[in-house]
């Protein structure tokens, strides 16, 4: 399968190479040579609207922009100007796009005057690149950006599945990487404070930094949609392992003790995840896949779900629900490195039982959704951008 995809991403390079003007060159008239350049290495270009990951870099990056750098970015098999080059292109963010005029885009950083700091999306970029560009860069700076803890995400997952031996092979790849090739890097960059803290046990603590997601609200709290004029729950999620768990959980274990009770409330299901998911058929149960504008689910839903049983990192769906006053019902594991306290700006609970009990609650009772939805301002205080912008200028 991996030979297949290799040649068919061979052929697609080698058409795309043939047919391109000298427009998609990567537009570097915009570099200025008086300002530090900071370059981020990831795994494709950031696509801001297709998770939070991205949404997340892309603010990472406008924010470096607003301080006066250089930013470029430089992700595998981009090979045409579409909307999210475009997008970055009118930031004046360069971005490396592959011509013939470089053999790759360590090549066409060459050609670069000088690169202050290497931005390291990823364990994987880490382990495929760094050893490389710092041989070849060595005035550099290198920051890793560990997105999550992916080793913690696999670990969580071993519980669960203890028979899959891909995990394990996982586990103890990202763990190498993580806890080891990580060391090498100048500075890394942990998600949440409570990610810090765990990965204080392997690397020093005054090499770690905390950026997390970034959200702020997108509407004013006299916008929002009464609760009598809302309906339904929205689930917001990529193909990424921990969601389709969150969503299976959702369906064989939760829901249908909600609908004894609400029989006819829907669940909405935004993210490309139908390919992952075959056994789910029921009338009240969407699987809408990747939506250009989820903004009207954020806005008319009467509650967002989050019922992740594993996975790491800082989950976006749940500050997304923030901007938009929006209250939301999740577990432990999707309440972590969210500052959240059980009854005062979520619902916290550990098993289907109580979950379902409190979508129930929740979706019934009016001051405790506008005690929830009200609380949302301040839940969304440790994501904002004068937060990032802080932690950026210390770097």
């Amino acid at each position: 399968m991996k030979i297949i995809k290799s040649i068919k991403k061979y052929f697609k390079k080698k058409k795309a190479l043939k047919t391109q003007s000298i427009s998609f060159i990567p537009k570097i008239d915009v570099f200025d040579v008086n300002q530090k350049t900071i370059v981020f290495i990831s795994n494709t270009l950031p696509k801001y609207d297709q998770d939070s990951g991205s949404n997340r870099l892309k603010e990472i990056i406008m924010s470096y922009k607003e301080l006066g750098y250089n930013c470029i970015i430089c992700a595998e098999n981009i090979f045409e100007v579409d909307k999210y080059v475009s997008f970055y292109n009118d930031l004046n963010v360069i971005v490396f796009l592959e011509t013939n005029l470089h053999k790759n885009y360590i090549a066409f950083l060459k050609s670069i005057p000088h690169i202050d700091y290497f931005w390291y999306n990823g364990p994987r970029n880490l382990n495929n690149y760094l050893c490389k560009l710092s041989r070849i860069f060595p005035k550099s700076k290198s920051i890793f950006d560990m997105v999550d803890i992916h080793f913690l995400r696999y670990k969580r997952e071993i519980k669960k599945d203890p028979t899959r031996i891909s995990l394990r092979k996982n586990y103890y790849r990202y763990f190498r990487i993580e806890t080891q090739l990580a060391k090498k890097a100048d500075l890394i960059i942990a998600i949440s404070e409570v990610e810090k803290e765990i990965m204080s046990q392997y690397l020093k603590n005054n090499h770690i930094l905390t950026i997390s997601n970034v959200h702020y609200s997108k509407i004013k709290e006299n916008q929002i949609t009464p609760f009598e004029d809302r309906e339904d729950i929205l689930f917001i999620g990529s193909t990424h392992e921990p969601n389709i768990d969150a969503i299976h959980y959702l369906y064989d274990e939760i829901m249908p003790k909600v609908w004894l009770k609400l029989p006819d409330i829907k669940v909405n299901v935004i993210g490309n995840v139908k390919n992952k998911i075959n056994s789910i058929s029921h009338p009240n149960f969407n699987l809408l896949g990747f939506l250009e504008n989820i903004e009207p689910y954020l806005l008319n839903s009467k509650l967002m779900v989050a019922p992740l049983r594993c996975g790491a990192g800082v989950k976006g769906k749940i500050g997304q629900s923030f901007e938009y006053y929006l209250p939301v019902v999740t577990t432990p594991i999707g309440a972590e490195g969210m500052y959240l306290e059980n009854n005062k700006n979520a619902y916290i609970s550990e098993n289907a039982d109580d979950f379902s009990k409190q979508i129930i609650k929740l979706y019934n009772d009016k001051k405790i959704w506008h005690q929830l939805s009200h609380n949302s301002t301040e839940s969304l205080y440790p994501f904002s951008k004068e937060k990032l912008k802080s932690v950026l200028i210390e770097i």
